[in-house]
């Protein structure tokens, strides 16, 4: 029998059982569970403030209470060890609700007993929302049904999950910095560390991929960031360059060897595809792929482009921003304020405006290395296997007033402006090109906030002692561009010696004014053969069904074919035209290139390019080189500003800077002669 003597008589009692005569005395078990009761103090919370809520539990038991367990829900919140029993708390806006609360009191020997009470949360935070976007990549496609969560200091304040477009909003959030994660089930991780919430709340992005590996951990690398040094990052001073030193923590639980680490000043760092820029560089670090313990980059000190338009004279808040991927895709990102003092500021000129703005729209069919599908697509990100993000291009030619930075800044309803980007200011005396993938200064916008069908309009400010807004320029995203071949169709025989290739086509489904191929016939016998119209890497066929004077110029129901060579895509001759039908460049309306307007398909009849037959009964391949569906800005001197690149066979090949190389290829055997 367990025994519980007193604390006057333990001595007394434990003689009389030593030397009695057979019979013993006892004290029963104790079985009374301790009383509780429960408040939150104050209720309801209506303002924030560190430990705003106070849970307090009124426990009493015979022989004593020796702890209280605090519980929100099932989650325990704490406990404390002594009275009075309380359990203080931080709660935030983002919380504004009914909460149950509930407090467990154990004695000694085990007993419990538990009470509850209901706390409303209802404060008032005068905040912009937090808007985000989880996408699988970063032009990537919409992550649906992720779980958000938004903690601060620690504690975690709630939960919301993202929409079928990618989206989430917290609102009420009170000033201050907030951490994000995203997790959801065969995806990896993906966290971001130090979002700023105040009156102008920037959107975010959360790049969400597959996992490589799905019973791995999520948890992304947790990393210790310091000055080269090792002292204090955040809020620190830095002049014209930024020195640093990244570590992944001792307890991290990553997945190694890290794939890729960058840090990037004022935007999201990437590869260079996605961040670079004439006048714009970011840091990358590739680990050595035989390291999966601690990763150390020892001291690194920036200089060039890395700072270049960020920070002033006087010093100035600025963000550094660290990536890193690790080996299951799972996503860690840091945002760190930092204050740069940039003597260039100081001696900078008064600007004049930038020309030749133009923003033009990429739609990529085929993703890469850093766009791959996931979902279902939607109107409202970039479509489900591609990625869309607009290039941003000027001119500044003025070199006697070179400007400090460029500002870019986009809207989407053409009135209302906010800056998405800075970039080093620059000067080139050359003349403007008519070609805009030629104009020296560029920035790439990758924002998930890009939608398909939705007009954007962007400018460029210079920045000097003055700052100088250029021209409007407006972009409108096209949806994924997907040309079919038709016929001959793949495997037949029989097929006449000059064929007749159809191509089946939704470039006006998708918002285009046209679309532009290149095809080439090999002989599978001797691996010879032709390129229509010809073996450049821009030689293309046009095809434009009308769209009218807001689009191409040309009558709905009519239709235009020419071919074109050249790092733009310019408007036809007189003697590249193949098909005319509304007769706006020949009066003559010719048609060798007939395009079914209804059914959207075009033929090409091979003996219109080649005068040479194929071989009879020789087996023979088709292939699509390029296929790009494009549309023009009639108010911008007609320039082409947006693609749907379906195929581009080189990155080097203007006006795409991108290679995509899915194809269509169909195999025939012709006929006898």
């Amino acid at each position: 029998m367990a025994l519980k003597p007193s604390s006057v008589g333990s001595a007394l009692l434990l003689g009389t059982l030593l030397i009695g005569c057979g019979t013993s005395t006892s004290t029963p078990s104790d079985t009374t569970a301790p009383t509780v009761t429960l408040t939150g103090t104050p209720n309801p919370v209506t303002a924030e403030a560190a430990n705003n809520l106070t849970l307090k539990a009124d426990a009493k038991d015979a022989v004593g209470v020796t702890r209280v367990e605090f519980f929100e829900g099932t989650s325990k919140i704490g406990e404390d060890t002594t009275a009075p029993f309380e359990q203080p708390l931080t709660v935030n806006a983002i919380q504004n609700g009914k909460h149950t609360y509930t407090a467990t009191a154990y004695d000694a020997a085990g007993n419990k007993t538990s009470a509850s009470t209901e706390v409303t949360v209802a404060i008032t935070a005068n905040t912009a929302p937090l808007r985000g976007t989880v996408v699988d990549q970063n032009i990537g496609a919409p992550v649906a049904g992720s779980t958000i969560t938004v903690m601060r200091g620690g504690q975690t304040l709630g939960t919301v999950t993202t929409g079928a477009d990618g989206t989430f909003t917290l609102s009420g959030l009170s000033a201050g910095t907030y951490d994000l994660s995203a997790r959801k089930s065969g995806m990896a991780g993906s966290d971001l560390h130090g979002v700023v919430v105040g009156t102008e709340t920037p959107s975010v992005s959360l790049v969400q991929r597959p996992a490589f590996e799905t019973s791995a951990t999520t948890d992304p690398t947790r990393l210790v960031i310091t000055r080269a040094d090792g002292s204090p990052i955040a809020g620190a001073t830095f002049t014209d360059k930024v020195d640093f030193r990244i570590k992944t923590a001792t307890d991290s639980n990553h997945v190694g060897p890290i794939r890729i680490m960058y840090a990037q000043l004022g935007r999201t760092p990437g590869s260079g595809s996605v961040t670079g820029s004439t006048t714009a560089s970011n840091w990358n670090y590739s680990p050595p792929q035989d390291q999966t313990g601690v990763i150390d980059t020892d001291a690194v000190t920036t200089s060039g482009n890395f700072t270049a338009g960020f920070g002033s004279a006087a010093g100035e808040r600025v963000y550094l921003e660290v990536m890193t991927v690790d080996y299951n895709y799972n996503y860690a990102r840091y945002v760190i304020p930092i204050n740069l003092i940039n003597t260039a500021a100081a001696t900078a000129p008064t600007v004049t405006a930038p020309t030749g703005v133009a923003a033009t729209a990429f739609t990529l069919k085929q993703e890469g290395s850093w766009t791959t599908p996931y979902g279902a697509p939607t109107p409202d990100a970039a479509p489900n296997g591609s990625g869309v993000f607009v290039d941003v291009r000027w001119c500044y030619t003025d070199v006697a007033a070179k400007p400090f930075a460029f500002d870019i800044e986009r809207s989407s309803d053409g009135t209302t402006f906010t800056k998405i980007g800075t970039v080093g200011g620059g000067a080139n005396a050359a003349a403007c090109s008519i070609d805009q993938s030629l104009r020296p200064f560029n920035f790439r916008d990758t924002s998930a906030d890009l939608s398909v069908g939705k007009t954007f309009t962007y400018r460029v400010k210079a920045r000097g002692a003055n700052t100088v807004a250029g021209n409007d320029t407006r972009t409108t995203p096209l949806a994924q561009f997907t040309p079919t071949f038709l016929a001959p169709a793949d495997e037949t025989t029989g097929v006449s010696l000059n064929p007749t290739f159809v191509i089946g086509q939704n470039q006006t489904a998708i918002g285009a004014d046209g679309a532009a191929y290149n095809i080439s016939v090999t002989d599978l016998m001797t691996q010879s053969g032709y390129t229509l119209p010809g073996s450049a890497g821009n030689a293309l066929i046009r095809v434009e069904e009308g769209t009218g004077a807001a689009g191409n110029g040309i009558p709905a129901g009519e239709s235009l074919v020419f071919t074109r060579s050249g790092t733009r895509f310019g408007p036809p001759t007189a003697a590249s035209v193949l098909t005319d039908t509304s007769g706006k460049y020949l009066s003559s309306k010719p048609n060798l290139f007939p395009v079914d307007t209804a059914a959207h398909t075009v033929s090409i009849p091979w003996n219109v390019l080649v005068g040479t037959p194929l071989q009879a009964l020789r087996p023979y391949k088709w292939q699509m080189n390029s296929g790009v569906a494009y549309k023009y800005a009639p108010d911008e001197a007609n320039r082409v500003s947006a693609y749907s690149v379906y195929t581009w066979q080189s990155s080097l090949v203007g006006p795409i800077s991108q290679t995509r190389a899915v194809n269509i290829n169909w195999d025939f055997i012709t006929g006898e002669k």
